[in-house]
């Protein structure tokens, strides 16, 4: 993808984030983040479970009345079992959000579009599972997708795969969706201030770290995996 297109897209976000006022805007910025709070709920829950933590439950809330009432899109319950494992829990989350979009810009350049929503699928169904409690219509749904994905590799069914692959506007739509939202979440995490809970405030109380140093970290994770699709072309 092209930096200029990816400069004008980013300023747009920019634009929208800054000047967007009222209901439908905010709906609108609710529905477009919610790939990438998928991924950050995720991204605290497996780490926390990498650290020998437990995963309650995963939660994620889509009408936008209920989101400005309670000030959530998206919550993991997690139990620790050590400091370190909630360290690197709450780092967790905008990390594997800039982890994702980076592993999704390989894909996407090397041509590997059919892998980036059984990715996506995955990683939510993987967090279901390891959860004590569980949604099994969603996870269901996940595993019914994934499943026939694998099958038409494995079989090579021409004819249904060709249909499968035909549906290449619908990853490469994600991917522009998923992209927007990262920088949607960059101008949020900009915006937001020391007195804000969110994940910098937290890890600034247990490591006595200033706010300002993870704001400014997430930042640049958040801003390099956006602009991965063109620099990963000149590596």
């Amino acid at each position: 993808m092209d930096l200029p297109l990816l400069i004008v897209l980013f300023i747009a976000v920019a634009y929208f984030t800054f000047s967007s006022r009222g209901m439908l805007a905010y709906t609108f910025g609710i529905y477009l983040d919610l790939p990438n709070v998928i991924i950050h709920e995720c991204g605290h829950a497996l780490t926390a479970r990498l650290w020998g933590g437990s995963i309650q439950s995963i939660k994620f809330n889509i009408l936008p009345s209920i989101v400005k009432s309670g000030g959530i899109l998206g919550l993991a319950e997690i139990g620790y079992r050590s400091g370190l494992g909630m360290f690197f829990s709450l780092l967790g989350g905008y990390v594997s959000q800039a982890l994702f979009f980076i592993v999704v810009s390989y894909l996407y350049l090397q041509g590997l579009l059919l892998w980036i929503i059984p990715l996506f699928l995955g990683i939510y169904l993987l967090t279901n599972l390891l959860a004590k409690e569980k949604s099994f219509w969603q996870n269901l749904i996940i595993l019914i997708v994934i499943g026939a994905s694998i099958m038409l590799y494995r079989n090579n069914y021409n004819f249904l795969l060709r249909i499968y692959q035909s549906v290449d506007v619908i990853t490469i739509g994600f991917v522009v969706w998923y992209m927007l939202g990262l920088a949607h979440q960059f101008f949020i995490v900009l915006l937001l201030k020391n007195g804000n809970h969110w994940d910098g405030t937290a890890l600034a109380t247990k490591t006595y770290i200033p706010t300002i140093i993870w704001k400014v970290l997430f930042l640049i994770a958040m801003g390099g995996a956006y602009f991965a699709p063109f620099w990963m072309q000149l590596l």
